[in-house]
């Protein structure tokens, strides 16, 4: 007998509780069923019920096994319901989180594109930079940057990022430019975000020796627009992801400090968990994002968003 209609029926006579149940539910005799299970547990050479006659209870190996029958079953309903919704047009939820500076700084029209494209699925949008479990928070994917440590992750790269110090004209005007990145501390910075790379602002010297800078000021923000408006005013100097200066670095309203000091890139990354299979409009919008960020964006990403972004593994709101 086929081995995969074996592991069904001793599925549901687990997830049922008995026989009957089991037998009920599959439309089956419960004499029948028994008998599936007893070939199962011949065919393995393991006994995987113990029978009472008022319960069942799963052995050691019955519980082993049963959480494998578990996963199969699981992936033939996801490839028989994928095959089935390949027929009709993309639909449903996605739960996705990034931080807010993402958001402020062309993703968010990333996504309202896909929207567009696929007026059916339903984007669910939280501007957030923590680090959620995105399995107990319902979150299907969720754009970081820098790689996280949680092995439960799976990271897929979508671009190339580095970090930037800007002022205002008239802030250099008024205090001058730093030299080397020691300097700041005889700036005022404006810190964006809590994360521990605010708390400390790294660099890399040209010999390649790392730099921590403490860096301190009368602003700390987690809403970069915020931080931005303040650097526009000439009130200190910023480090941040170069997204959220490049328009005014290109209009000559913010300048570019310290650039031979910026660290490596590092990546923006889409992370989701380890053991969920990804339903089709899932990777839909993962592979979307992936070929519009590294095969060309557009104009309003174009001249810097992603080659200049994030230089660690740190999240910002």
């Amino acid at each position: 007998m086929n081995i995969l209609t074996l592991m069904e029926t001793f599925s549901s006579v687990v997830e049922t509780g008995s026989f009957t149940a089991a037998a009920e539910k599959l439309g089956l005799s419960k004499s029948f069923v028994s008998k599936q299970v007893s070939i199962l547990e011949q065919d393995l050479g393991a006994r995987l019920l113990y029978r009472t006659t008022r319960k069942l209870s799963l052995s050691d190996e019955g519980g082993q096994f049963y959480n494998h029958c578990k996963i199969i079953m699981e992936e033939a309903e996801n490839a028989r319901a994928e095959v089935m919704d390949s027929q009709t047009a993309p639909r449903g939820k996605i739960r996705i989180t990034m931080p807010q500076s993402l958001i402020i700084s062309g993703f968010g029209q990333l996504l309202i594109d896909f929207q567009l494209q696929y007026p059916e699925i339903e984007l669910d949008v939280i501007a957030s930079g923590r680090v959620e479990d995105l399995v107990k928070e319902g979150i299907d994917i969720a754009l970081r940057v820098g790689q996280l440590e949680d092995s439960s992750l799976i990271s897929r790269r979508l671009a190339d990022c580095t970090f930037q110090v800007v002022a205002s004209p008239k802030y250099i005007e008024r205090r001058g430019e730093p030299s080397q990145p020691t300097d700041l501390t005889q700036h005022n910075c404006l810190i964006y975000g809590d994360s521990k790379i605010n708390r400390g602002w790294p660099f890399r010297s040209q010999s390649g020796e790392s730099i921590i800078v403490k860096a301190k000021g009368n602003m700390r923000s987690n809403d970069g627009s915020l931080v931005v408006d303040a650097l526009l005013n000439g009130l200190g100097i910023g480090f941040g992801p170069s997204f959220l200066f490049r328009k005014h670095v290109e209009e000559g309203r913010l300048q570019l400090l310290l650039s031979d000091y910026y660290q490596s890139p590092s990546a923006i990354s889409a992370l989701y968990p380890l053991n969920r299979n990804l339903s089709r409009r899932i990777r839909m919008l993962i592979d979307y994002l992936s070929e519009r960020l590294s095969g060309g964006l557009s104009a309003y990403l174009l001249s810097g968003l992603l080659e200049n972004y994030f230089g660690c593994s740190e999240h910002f709101e």
